[in-house]
C-alpha cells in the first residue's frame, strides 16, 4: 500500500474538519425566537382531573339507554344524574341505573341523543 506524500494529507483533513464545523455552526447563527412564540388561539378542551368520569361505550335508542365505561375512575351512585359531553358541548343527561359491574355501568337516557364516546360526569 502506498502512502499519499507528506504535507498532502494535512489540508485534506483540515477541509474536512472546516466543512464539518461550519455546518455544525450555521444551526447555532439563526434567530429562536420563532420556538418562543405563544400557541396560536384554539378552544381548549377542559377535562377534570378529579371526580367520576365515564365514557359511553354502547347506545341502545329503542330502548333509550346507554352503557358507561369508568374503567379511570369510580363508579358514581346509583340514581345519580349525569350530564353527557361531546366536544367540550352539553349534549344530553342520563341516569344511573342500580346495573353495574367493576368497570361499566347502565344509565337511562333522559334527554338527548348519546353517541358512544360522549363523557358523561356529574354536573
Amino acid at each position: 500500500m502506498r502512502l499519499p506524500p507528506p504535507g498532502t494529507v494535512r489540508p485534506i483533513s483540515l477541509m474536512i474538519s472546516l466543512i464539518v464545523s461550519g455546518i455544525g455552526l450555521s444551526g447555532c447563527s439563526g434567530s429562536r425566537s420563532h420556538i418562543l412564540t405563544p400557541a396560536p388561539d384554539f378552544p381548549a378542551i377542559i377535562r377534570p382531573l378529579d371526580g367520576s368520569v365515564g365514557t359511553v361505550v354502547l347506545v341502545q335508542d329503542r330502548l333509550r339507554f346507554v352503557v358507561l365505561d369508568y374503567s379511570f375512575s369510580a363508579i358514581p351512585q346509583a340514581g345519580t344524574v349525569l350530564e353527557l359531553y361531546r366536544a367540550s358541548n352539553r349534549v344530553g343527561r342520563v341516569r344511573l341505573s342500580r346495573w353495574t359491574n367493576p368497570t361499566t355501568a347502565a344509565a337511562d337516557v333522559l334527554e338527548g341523543s348519546p353517541q358512544m364516546g360522549d363523557t358523561a360526569r356529574p354536573d
